[in-house]
């Protein structure tokens, strides 16, 4: 999407601190990305999750993605996941919802994610975020699992993602993480890597069918190498 502005992320402390809550009675248009309104193209090639689960608000980070690795661990198990080749790669990705007034949102979410091989640019094709009955709640946790072929690979960098919103039910987003973890590879695996954000932004849009949306910037760090 030609996007090449930039941010500088870290990591998030194991301690939340809530937001206040605005003073609002009536939900309003709050986009300040420059992004609201465009047209994205979305080819049929679409990534898909593996694993969706949401996590109360009252969760800290910590409890959040301790459930969601035992949830991981019993789904790869079930579905025979490990037995899978080399060129399976599998990650993590991690959205919270602000507590602001209105910034929950019924409206199409979609990610894509981009990676650093070996071999080159892995650009991965856009990916459905869409909750069951798209409830993304005030301050809830929503943890997502993917698994995709490529060809060979021996090692792999996180390298930047792009958040996106359809619609006019407007969303406040607080972190976007996407995480490769050794130990939840089919394959021996060392090491982690991870693209950090924390936008903190609102996306929405003044149409129905408009997008929203937030680049990280080559965020990454960190490289996952398959032994």
């Amino acid at each position: 999407m030609g996007c090449t502005f930039f941010t500088i992320s870290c990591e998030k402390s194991e301690t939340e601190i809530d937001l206040p809550a605005e003073e609002t009675s009536e939900e309003a248009f709050h986009s300040k990305t420059g992004n609201n309104d465009s047209e994205i193209e979305i080819s049929s090639a679409i990534l898909e999750p593996l694993l969706h689960k949401q996590y109360d608000a009252s969760l800290s980070k910590k409890e959040a993605k301790a459930l969601f690795g035992a949830e991981v661990s019993k789904f790869m198990k079930e579905n025979k996941l490990t037995s899978r080749s080399s060129s399976y790669f599998y990650f993590q990705v991690e959205t919270r919802t602000s507590n602001y007034a209105h910034s929950q949102t019924d409206g199409n979410v979609w990610a894509r994610f981009n990676f650093l091989t070996d071999q080159g640019n892995l650009n991965l094709p856009w990916t459905r975020l869409n909750n069951a009955g798209d409830d993304r709640e005030n301050g809830a946790w929503d943890f997502y699992y993917f698994g995709t072929h490529v060809s060979s690979i021996n090692w792999l960098e996180a390298k930047s993602a792009t958040l996106a919103l359809q619609g006019t039910d407007g969303w406040h987003v607080r972190y976007f993480d996407t995480r490769v973890y050794s130990w939840k590879q089919s394959s021996s695996a060392t090491g982690n890597t991870r693209a950090i954000s924390n936008p903190e932004t609102w996306l929405d849009n003044n149409t129905a069918t408009g997008w929203d949306f937030y680049y990280t910037g080559n965020v990454g760090t960190g490289r996952t190498t398959f032994n």
